[in-house]
């Protein structure tokens, strides 16, 4: 090779690693040892960019509320009865033992974001097999490559969230259904995988539905009798098997949840509570009901041009059959999800990425023959390393990984472990606070937010506080309205995004000394000053210390000379908790 005879360094000092790199391109079927190292340092940058942004990146709301649920089962707490979820069950049960091993740490969402990485690689193995299966393993390696540097997948697919074990269990399924002939064994397990993917998330229902419309279509446009003349008889005693196996997992999972009595908690935090119409208008117009239909076309015609330039049937079936999943999915989301997030394409990127670097790899040869400032450089590597490059740019670019988004959250949580014990209640809105339990039932994520707008739902989250003496609240989130002016009127921020129960006493209009103020929250209170320890009469009687006070007007006369004096949940002060106007006032 050109670059080869090029980049020759002496004999003695490279013999071991130019074998080993053009081993490497051998085995992986690349053009010479060039590709294969720049490979080779494509994917040893991706690892360590998933590795440092792992530690770095902001957490997204939902994993503390997955955490949160997880935590929950670990303490004996049932999901749907004791703490609200929109989510199936099987990845919050998996990781309770796991957590349990762990305890409550204010790391602990790093932990679980390093548990759930082989997950990650799961979902690598199964795009390079892929990729093997319709093209080359030239074309699974930067189909891994070019995937694991999209901004969108990198960033999504380091947290700690459902979607992470549901994409990889989806892509098992797909590499058990286009490994070989359909067997009944083998719709077995592709049935069981995808079962699996139930058990995590009801998002599932579309991975099925693109399973039913493109293995049909593509056993149509290839021919049963081309493919080895498997009879309808077999064909539908594997249809069969692979529903029955689907069935299983989620059927399981349900019936346990209604012997033990909480079928109606799981039917509505399952169901009910997801199917929300017009839940997402902004984003979701009603004409978009019109792509699938329009774009239905289209795909099979371009799937039936992947059908005639394949070399062997079952080539052309295994093209077909990942080409229409991805050009129907993307699709039928735009045209029937009600609301549309990012990690909805999770199952997507990595098919997609294979059938990109199929075409990429294709096409990068015929660009090289012609006289193009980047000809050159693509006769000794191909256009998927140039890509690749890109995509590492804006990865580093996007998300400066030396930038630590991630540390609010560690400190929020070490704010909770100390200001709280195990048995304190919080108001905060997905379950941030994750080490204790909620005061207030519903989680207000997206689906919730509505529900409230319409009045679908009942924003008793002040009722629920009072009523559980809830001292402590946190607001990273969409809190409802009306709990929201709860904690402004009844709390006060003491750093690390913590409200404390409490308020700031003002002297009335004509007495400097006396200040009235209410009490909402039922619990024990000091009255404390920036300036130094505060002496008078609370209530009419000697003030001495920490004491209980019951809802309604307190009146405080003070003896000492002090400032912005407030009434603060005394544990709080205990704990070395003092509000934030007390802070001083940071360097600029």
């Amino acid at each position: 090779m050109a670059l080869e005879s090029a980049t020759s360094i002496s004999p003695s000092a490279s013999s071991r690693g130019r074998s080993l790199a053009q081993r490497g391109a051998e085995y992986f079927g690349m053009s010479g040892s060039a590709e294969f190292m720049t490979a080779a340092i494509l994917f040893a940058l991706m690892i360590l960019l998933k590795l440092a942004n792992m530690t770095t990146y902001r957490f997204d709301s939902d994993e503390p509320q997955h955490t949160h649920v997880i935590w929950a089962w670990a303490r004996g707490f049932v999901q749907y009865r004791d703490v609200f979820d929109n989510h199936m069950p099987l990845f919050q049960i998996m990781f309770a033992p796991i957590y349990g091993l762990i305890g409550d740490r204010a790391t602990i969402l790093y932990w679980m974001r390093f548990i759930l990485l082989p997950m990650y690689f799961v979902g690598a193995w199964c795009t390079y097999r892929i990729g093997e299966l319709l093209f080359s393993r030239r074309a699974g390696i930067w189909a891994v490559i070019l995937a694991g540097l999209s901004t969108k997948y990198h960033f999504i697919s380091l947290e700690f969230r459902t979607d992470n074990l549901w994409a990889p269990l989806w892509l098992l399924c797909i590499v058990t259904l286009v490994s070989g002939a359909l067997t009944v064994g083998r719709a077995l397990i592709a049935g069981l995988l995808l079962g699996f993917c139930f058990g995590v998330s009801m998002k599932s229902a579309l991975l099925l539905l693109m399973l039913l419309l493109s293995a049909p279509i593509a056993l149509f446009l290839v021919g049963r009798k081309q493919l080895g003349g498997q009879s309808w008889s077999h064909l539908a005693r594997c249809t069969t098997v692979f529903f029955a196996a689907t069935a299983l997992v989620p059927g399981v999972i349900a019936g346990a949840f209604a012997v033990a009595g909480l079928w109606r908690d799981f039917r509505y935090c399952n169901f009910d509570h997801n199917i929300l119409p017009h839940l997402d208008t902004k984003n979701h117009r009603a004409w978009f009901i019109v792509i699938f239909p329009v774009v239905f076309p289209f795909v099979i015609y371009a799937a039936r041009l992947i059908v005639r330039g394949a070399s062997t049937p079952s080539l052309a079936f295994r093209r077909a059959f990942i080409f229409l999943i991805c050009g129907f999915y993307t699709p039928a989301l735009y045209s029937f999800w009600n609301l549309l997030t990012r990690q909805d394409f999770l199952p997507y990127y990595p098919l997609a990425f294979v059938l990109v670097s199929g075409a990429l790899l294709a096409v990068s040869p015929h660009l090289a023959q012609y006289d193009l400032p980047l000809s050159h450089y693509l006769r000794r590597v191909p256009l998927p390393a140039f890509i690749g490059l890109v995509d590492l740019v804006l990865v580093i670019a996007t998300r400066p990984f030396w930038i630590d988004r991630a540390r609010l959250e560690t400190g929020l949580l070490r704010g909770v472990l100390k200001l709280t014990d195990p048995g304190d209640y919080v108001l905060d809105c997905k379950g941030e606070t994750i080490f204790r339990q909620r005061c207030f039932w519903p989680v207000t994520e997206s689906i919730m937010a509505e529900r409230f707008a319409r009045k679908l739902v009942v924003d008793n989250a002040a009722q629920r506080a009072v009523e559980t003496h809830t001292c402590v609240a946190v607001m990273k989130g969409r809190m409802p309205w009306r709990a929201k002016q709860f904690i402004w009127k009844n709390y006060i921020s003491v750093g690390n995004d913590l409200q404390v129960a409490g308020r700031f006493l003002r002297p009335s209009a004509t007495d400097d000394s006396r200040m009235e103020f209410e009490v909402v929250i039922p619990a024990s209170y000091k009255i404390i000053a920036c300036d130094g320890p505060v002496t008078g009469m609370l209530d009419g009687t000697q003030y001495e210390g920490e004491r209980f006070l019951a809802p309604g007007r307190h009146t405080f006369v003070q003896t000492s000379s002090r400032t912005q004096l407030a009434a603060l949940w005394a544990q709080a002060v205990d704990r070395n908790f003092l509000p934030e106007k007390y802070f001083p006032p940071r360097p600029k």
